[in-house]
C-alpha cells in the first residue's frame, strides 16, 4: 500500500522570492548544514502546515518569509497545504489553503494559493485526505468543544516528528508529550491511531466521557438542590404552622414537595385568606409531646447504635482470638497429630491416651470453626442494623429540628399575640414575615427535579457499544505488536549496557517504554535507568520505526514519514548547541546574526574513524535498510554530520548548507519584510 510522503517543502518571500526543497518518496532524504542554517525550522514549517495553532518558525525566517507550504504525494494522489506566515509578535490568521488532486502545480506566490478555508475546516479536509474517519458533530458549538478530543492531523505528529526535545531525552517519549495541553489529547487519541478503535467507536468513547462528566455535574447539582430544598421545606413548614394557628391554611401532608408548600404559603399571605381559628396553647402542648417522644426515640436509637458498635468490636476481638486458637490447632492437622495410633511405639502395648487427646483436639477445632462461621454470619447483620439505625438517627434528628423550630415559632407567636390588640394585627405581622421570605426564595429551587434517567440510559448504551473488554484485548495486541517491531529495530541499533540484548515493552496508557533485560534474572528498566544518551537515542529511533511499521501493517491514517532531527547529537555534541537551539526557537538577538560573519559557529562536523563514528554509521545503515524493507516509508534526516565517504549518504543529501556555500533554508538575498 502506498502511503503519504512529502514531495517538497517550499517558502515564499517578498518580491517574487521562492525557495523549494524537493524530496524523494519511499527514500531516505538528508539535509545537512551548519548551526543556524535553519535545519530544525523545516520541522516547524511542516508542523505549521499541518494546522498548528501557533507559528513557531524562527524570527529570522518569519522576517523574510511571507508563506510556507508542503506538497504531499501518495502514488498519483497529491495534496498541497499552505499557510501565510504572520509578522513577528502577531498571531497566525484564521485561514489555511488546502488543495487535493493530481498533477498539482506548486504555487510560487500567495496569489496562486487555492482552497482557502478556516483552519478548523482545513484540518478536517487534511484529515479526510490522510484517511482519518470523519466523525459527526451535532452542532457548530460542539465543534470547538470536541476539537481537543477528536482524532485529527494534530494527533499524528508525535509519530512523524522525532525532534531535538525527544531524540536523546530520558523523559519525553514522543513529540508533544512534554506539553500538558497536548499530552492529554495525544494519549486519548492513541487507541484510534493504533487501530484499537474505529471512528464510530472513538466517537462513542468521546461521547461516553462527555456523558459521564455531564452526569457527574448534574448529579452534584441535584444533590445541592435537594440539600437546599430540605432547608426550604423546613422553613416553609414552620411558617405554614404559624399560618395554621392563625387559621389561614390547613395542615399540609408530609409527602408534598417544596413547590406545593410555597404555593400554600402564597395563598396564606393573599388578601383572600380568611382565618379559620384563633391560635391555641393546646397546639404547643401537642408539639412538646411530639418533641419529647421524638427525643426519647432518638436517644434510644443512639443507645442501640452504641451497643451495636460495642458488639461489633467484641465480635472483631472474639474473631481474632478464635482465629488465633484455630491457627494453633491447625498445627495438629499439619503434623498429622489427629491420627494417633492406639499402640505405644516403644513397647507396643495398647494405650488410648494419644487417641483421646487427638479426639479432644479435633472437637476443639470443629467447635472453633463453627464459632468462626457464626461470627462471619453475624457481622453483616450487625453492619446492616447499624446502617438502618444511622438512617433512623438522621430522620429523627431532622424531625427534632423541625419540631424545635415549630415550638419556638409557637412560643414566639403566643408571646407576640399578647402584644396585638386583635388577631388581625397578628395576621398582618405574619403576612409581612412570610412575604419577605417568599421574595427571597431562589426561583431555581422551585424548578422540578431534573430527570437523570435518560442520561444513565445513554451511558449504559454507550458502554455496551464501546465494549471495554474487546478494547482492552485489542489494545494489548497493538502494544505487543509495536513492542515486537520496536525490539527488532532496537536489536539493530548501537547501544551500551544495560540495553545490550534487551527488549522494549511499549505501553500506550501512559504512554511509556520499559526496557527488559535478557535472561530470567533480567531487570525491567525505565528510561531514567538507562543513563546514556546513546541508549535513549536507540529507544526513540526504535519506537518511531516500530510504530510506523504497525501503522503500515494496520493501514492506519498516519503518513509514512519520519523526520529525525540530528541523530548525531549523542555522538558529536555541537559546541555551539545553545546558539543553534536559540535560533530554532526564534530568539531575536541570535537569529539576526548573519551566518557568514559569525565565525564562532561550527560548519559540518568532521567525522573520524572512532567508536562514535562506527555507531553513527550503524544508525545510518539502519535507516537505509529499514526504508528499503518497508513499503511507502520515507525518512527525512536533518543532520549536522556529513559522510562524504558514504555514496548512499551523499546521494540522499538533498540540501547541504555550509558556511562556505552560504546556503540555508532562507537565501541571504531575501529582503526583510517591510512591516516587520
Amino acid at each position: 500500500m502506498k502511503r503519504w510522503n512529502i514531495a517538497s517543502v517550499f517558502l515564499i518571500g517578498e518580491e517574487g522570492a521562492f525557495r523549494i526543497i524537493e524530496l524523494d518518496a519511499d527514500r531516505v532524504n538528508i539535509i545537512t548544514g551548519a548551526s543556524g542554517t535553519g535545519k530544525s525550522a523545516v520541522i516547524k514549517a511542516l508542523d505549521y502546515c499541518l494546522g498548528s495553532s501557533k507559528c513557531q518558525l524562527p524570527v529570522y525566517v518569519r522576517r523574510r518569509c511571507v508563506a510556507v507550504g508542503v506538497k504531499w504525494v501518495r502514488g498519483v494522489d497529491e495534496l498541497i497545504s499552505c499557510r501565510q506566515v504572520p509578522l513577528v509578535g502577531k498571531a497566525p490568521n484564521s485561514y489555511m489553503y488546502v488543495t487535493t488532486g493530481r498533477n498539482l502545480k506548486v504555487p510560487r506566490s500567495v496569489e496562486e494559493f487555492e482552497g482557502r478555508g478556516p483552519v478548523a475546516v482545513s484540518k478536517a479536509r487534511l484529515g479526510e485526505a490522510f484517511g482519518i474517519e470523519a466523525m459527526p458533530i451535532a452542532d457548530s458549538d460542539q465543534l470547538e468543544r470536541d476539537a481537543l478530543d477528536r482524532p485529527s492531523i494534530r494527533q499524528f505528529t508525535p509519530y512523524v516528528f522525532v525532534t531535538k526535545e525527544v531524540i536523546d531525552s530520558e523523559t519525553v517519549l514522543l513529540h508533544g508529550l512534554d506539553d500538558a495541553r497536548k499530552a492529554a489529547t495525544i494519549i486519548s487519541t492513541m487507541p484510534y491511531f493504533l487501530g484499537v478503535v474505529n471512528g464510530s467507536t472513538a466517537a462513542a468513547e468521546r461521547r461516553l466521557r462527555q456523558a459521564r462528566r455531564a452526569l457527574e455535574i448534574d448529579a452534584a447539582r441535584e444533590e445541592a438542590r435537594v440539600a437546599k430544598d430540605s432547608l426550604l421545606k423546613q422553613r416553609c413548614r414552620v411558617l405554614l404552622g404559624e399560618a395554621q394557628q392563625l387559621g389561614l391554611v390547613e395542615r399540609p401532608t408530609e409527602e408534598v414537595d417544596e413547590a406545593f408548600l410555597v404555593g400554600m404559603l402564597r395563598r396564606a399571605v393573599s388578601p383572600t385568606a380568611r382565618p379559620l381559628q384563633y391560635p391555641s396553647a393546646d397546639h404547643l402542648d401537642a408539639l412538646q409531646q411530639r418533641r419529647q417522644a421524638t427525643l426519647k426515640e432518638l436517644n434510644q436509637t443512639k443507645r442501640k447504635l452504641r451497643a451495636l458498635a460495642v458488639t461489633e468490636q467484641d465480635s472483631l476481638e472474639y474473631e481474632a482470638a478464635v482465629s488465633t486458637q484455630q491457627q494453633k490447632l491447625q498445627i495438629a492437622e499439619h503434623l498429622n497429630l489427629l491420627e494417633v495410633p492406639t499402640k505405644c511405639p516403644v513397647c507396643e502395648s495398647e494405650t488410648s491416651a494419644g487417641a483421646e487427646i487427638a479426639i479432644a483436639m479435633r472437637r476443639s477445632l470443629e467447635t472453633i470453626r463453627a464459632e468462626t462461621s457464626a461470627v462471619g454470619r453475624l457481622r453483616p447483620k450487625i453492619a446492616e442494623a447499624q446502617e438502618q439505625l444511622n438512617k433512623r438517627v438522621e430522620e429523627l434528628s431532622g424531625l427534632l429540628r423541625e419540631l424545635d423550630a415549630a415550638v419556638a415559632s409557637a412560643l414566639s407567636q403566643i408571646a407576640e399575640a399578647k402584644h396585638f390588640a386583635d388577631l388581625a394585627q397578628l395576621q398582618s405581622f405574619f403576612r409581612g414575615r412570610a412575604t419577605y421570605f417568599l421574595e427571597t426564595i431562589d426561583d431555581q429551587l422551585l424548578k422540578p427535579a431534573k430527570d437523570l434517567t435518560k442520561q444513565r440510559d445513554e451511558i449504559a448504551e454507550l458502554e455496551a457499544k464501546v465494549d471495554a473488554d474487546n478494547r482492552r484485548v485489542r489494545m494489548r495486541r497493538a502494544e505487543t505488536t509495536v513492542s515486537r517491531y520496536a525490539s527488532e529495530a532496537f536489536s539493530k541499533l548501537p547501544k551500551v549496557e544495560p540495553c545490550v540484548d534487551a527488549e522494549l515493552m511499549f505501553s500506550a496508557r501512559e504512554p511509556s517504554v520499559s526496557i527488559i533485560e535478557a535472561g530470567t534474572d533480567g531487570a525491567v528498566l525505565s528510561m531514567a535507568d538507562l543513563g546514556s544518551d546513546q541508549n535513549w537515542l536507540a529507544v526513540h529511533v526504535a519506537l518511531a520505526f516500530g510504530l510506523q511499521r504497525h501503522f503500515e501493517e494496520e493501514r492506519r491514517p498516519v503518513p509514512g514519514v519520519i523526520v529525525l532531527d540530528q541523530l548525531s547529537r549523542p555522538y558529536f555534541p555541537n559546541q555551539s548547541r545553545d546558539v543553534d537551539e536559540a535560533e530554532d526557537e526564534g530568539d531575536e538577538d541570535v537569529a539576526e546574526v548573519e551566518p557568514e560573519v559569525d565565525e564562532a559557529r561550527p560548519d559540518e562536523i568532521s567525522i573520524s574513524d572512532d567508536e562514535d563514528y562506527v555507531a553513527m554509521r550503524q544508525h545510518i545503515d539502519f535507516l537505509f535498510k529499514e526504508v528499503e524493507a518497508r513499503s511507502g516509508l520515507q525518512v527525512l534526516l536533518l543532520e549536522h554530520a556529513y559522510f562524504p565517504s558514504d555514496p548512499r549518504y551523499v546521494s540522499a543529501t538533498k540540501e547541504r548548507w555550509t558556511k562556505a556555500s552560504g546556503q540555508g533554508l532562507i537565501p541571504r538575498n531575501w529582503r526583510r519584510r517591510s512591516k516587520n
